[in-house]
């Protein structure tokens, strides 16, 4: 098995793309992977699938070229372990408020002297073996550390976050910090245009990239400001329009 990193030096440079999987299904895993997204986001946070589901829907990736990250619900150790173990290429981590908090992420992901990742041969992620030396040298570098920002404390700690050597990417969480911020889904809020601009300007200062949950009416705004780890829509947004869509031509 070849893995499927994200090129953190082409991330720095240009925007990638990708999409959240909140169905749980391994098929629609391997109709977005056939798709061409650049990075895919399989979520166990929110979405309806669990660990049981991972290794089918990981094995699903192998459809295209797309990058597997897996978001969580909490930093786990144990959990961290297993999902890494099994294949994906970096963990997104949710409600990180602090540069503590992005550390102790950093550490459930890294193999030692960095972490304490517990090490094993024959694992998927190492093609059972077969890859060991290898995985087990460039896994360190290559694996992506990504923390979400979703409230002010987090955006007043971006600085901090950011300096954490190990954390690869701020990604905003645009619901989650607008609720926090007291503007309920308002994006274009200044109080909120400022933190996103914020976020950015940390991570740049820090050599680091900045992504978000984009939406129609702003992906090219995101763009242009800066931010680089795209993500839009999700497999059951997906279905929803489509069958409204299909629903509305029978219909007229």
């Amino acid at each position: 098995m070849q893995m499927q990193w994200i090129d953190k030096q082409r991330l720095r440079r240009e925007p990638l793309a990708g999409t959240f999987l909140n169905l749980g299904s391994a098929t629609a895993v391997e109709i977005a992977a056939g798709v061409g997204f650049d990075w895919l986001l399989i979520d166990l946070e929110h979405g309806s699938g669990s660990l049981a589901d991972l290794r089918g829907m990981l094995l699903a990736c192998r459809a295209g070229n797309a990058a597997p990250v897996v978001r969580l619900r909490s930093v786990d150790p144990d959990t961290v372990k297993f999902v890494m173990d099994s294949g994906a290429a970096g963990i997104m981590f949710p409600y990180v408020s602090s540069a503590d908090e992005a550390r102790n992420a950093v550490r459930c992901m890294k193999y030692p002297p960095l972490g304490r990742r517990g090490v094993a041969g024959v694992i998927r992620a190492t093609d059972y073996g077969r890859n060991w030396q290898q995985y087990f040298q460039e896994a360190n570098d290559k694996s992506l550390v990504i923390v979400q920002i979703e409230t002010p404390e987090a955006v007043e700690a971006a600085e901090e976050i950011a300096a954490v050597e190990g954390v690869d990417v701020l990604f905003v969480g645009p619901l989650d910090l607008s609720v926090n911020m007291g503007h309920p889904a308002d994006f274009g809020h200044p109080d909120v245009a400022n933190a996103f601009q914020h976020v950015i300007d940390c991570c740049d200062r820090q050599g680091k990239s900045a992504g978000i949950l984009t939406k129609n009416g702003f992906i090219q705004q995101h763009k242009e400001q800066g931010f680089r780890l795209l993500a839009f829509g999700s497999d059951s947004g997906a279905i929803l329009s489509g069958m409204q869509n299909d629903l509305a031509e029978l219909r007229s």
